[in-house]
């Protein structure tokens, strides 16, 4: 009888875990039609020949283009995003906000010299973020349109300096050989276990990241759930309370509080107050995973919260939450989620890695979500899809 190896499986290798994931690899291993079409359709694409021919091809020529194009891509990755960095830091796109400018003018505003400025803004142009409607002038492409508009955008573009040097050695990282990152020393509240530790001084890098970045956040948020059926909402997690100012002019007459480390409520407090919304507002402070939580809401949300914890604390979390709400309550969890769409498997791959250097938390699928809302106790959950699955998708539950 010809042994595993013999017939091109893995599974007999000497060295690797029989087990991943709970499944017994011996059973998984066994090969389907499909997985046989999978192994043979690799071994063409191996090929360089196969590939030569498939250039050649008209009829295949065009598929041929496309997947250089795109392996290409996954290797300029990185070029790519240092172009829209230093748009952004040199603030070429605020410049071109409403108006046309040279490359000579952008030159004088940014310090650069001016064939320095030509190549970039050339680069620019290639990623669609600027467009030169004549020779040597320059106007803002639909990418720059959008990053120009939107200063959380901005500031998450600058933030990633960060993610960038944590993943200088992916190696070390992957092995879990760098525990203390620059994410796990800036998101402070992932370290240790007393997040009620945290200091105001902590708190204030990540509360403002997380307020100017809220905007078509919380856009897409209202524009997929309707809390108008709602009397009071408790934001729990809810950083400096931009969520709750978004929601609370929609919504007139809906009672709003904020549940949130003592260190993040009292920027929530000031903020709400230079808002004019702090006389509608409940401002609690605490640990959402062990203190009490404030009574009196009849929707709670909970927004790119569990996404940052591992499954042990997003257990104690909710746990908590069902332990303290009242029920009826209807509570609303809204993050980036995994899932079949292009939008969804694109937040998936960023963020899966962003948690990775973050050393907390990772990037669920709905029902993932729901199996764990199910755990703690909640019952009728919903997967809600919103109008940009790359910002969030909506899991719905009552207590």
């Amino acid at each position: 009888m010809a042994s595993h190896a013999d017939q091109g499986h893995d599974i007999g290798t000497p060295g690797l875990p029989w087990a991943a994931d709970g499944v017994d690899d011996r059973e998984a291993h066994q090969e389907t039609i499909s997985m046989r079409w999978r192994l043979w359709r690799n071994r063409q694409i191996a090929s360089a020949r196969f590939r030569s021919l498939m250039a050649r091809l008209p009829l295949t020529r065009w598929i041929a283009q496309r997947k250089a194009n795109q392996l290409f891509q996954l290797t300029a990755g990185f070029v790519h995003s240092q172009i829209l960095s230093a748009c952004v830091r040199f603030g070429i796109l605020e410049h071109l906000i409403d108006r046309t400018l040279s490359t000579a003018q952008l030159a004088a505003a940014c310090q650069l010299t001016h064939e320095r400025m030509r190549l970039l803004l050339d680069q620019a142009g290639r990623l669609g973020l600027v467009v030169q409607p004549k020779p040597g002038l320059w106007m803002l492409d639909d990418a720059g349109a959008v990053v120009a508009a939107d200063a959380g955008l901005r500031a998450m573009i600058l933030h990633h300096d960060a993610l960038y040097r944590d993943l200088t050695d992916p190696e070390s990282l992957w092995r879990s050989e760098k525990p203390d990152t620059e994410l796990r020393r800036y998101w402070a509240y992932v370290r240790g276990d007393a997040p009620n530790t945290v200091t105001a001084e902590q708190a204030a890098p990540y509360s403002l990241l997380m307020r100017e970045s809220q905007a078509m956040f919380a856009d897409c948020i209202l524009a997929s759930y309707d809390f108008g059926r709602h009397t009071a909402l408790l934001d729990v997690g809810g950083g400096d309370g931009a969520f709750l100012m978004a929601v609370g002019r929609k919504h007139l007459n809906l009672d709003l509080a904020l549940f949130d480390l003592p260190a993040v409520a009292v920027r929530a407090q000031v903020h709400l107050a230079e808002t004019g919304l702090l006389t509608r507002s409940r401002i609690h402070s605490g640990d959402f995973a062990t203190d009490p939580l404030p009574s009196g809401s009849d929707c709670v949300t909970l927004l790119r919260i569990l996404c940052d914890h591992d499954d042990a604390r997003v257990a104690n979390i909710l746990s908590n939450l069902h332990r303290h709400l009242a029920p009826g309550t209807t509570i609303v969890v809204a993050e980036a989620m995994d899932g079949p769409s292009e939008g969804a498997r694109l937040a998936a791959t960023y963020f899966g890695v962003y948690f990775l250097a973050m050393g907390s938390g990772r990037c669920r699928s709905a029902d993932e979500i729901k199996e764990l809302l199910a755990a703690a106790g909640f019952q009728k959950t919903q997967t809600i899809a919103t109008t940009n699955p790359l910002l969030a998708t909506l899991v719905t539950a009552r207590r």
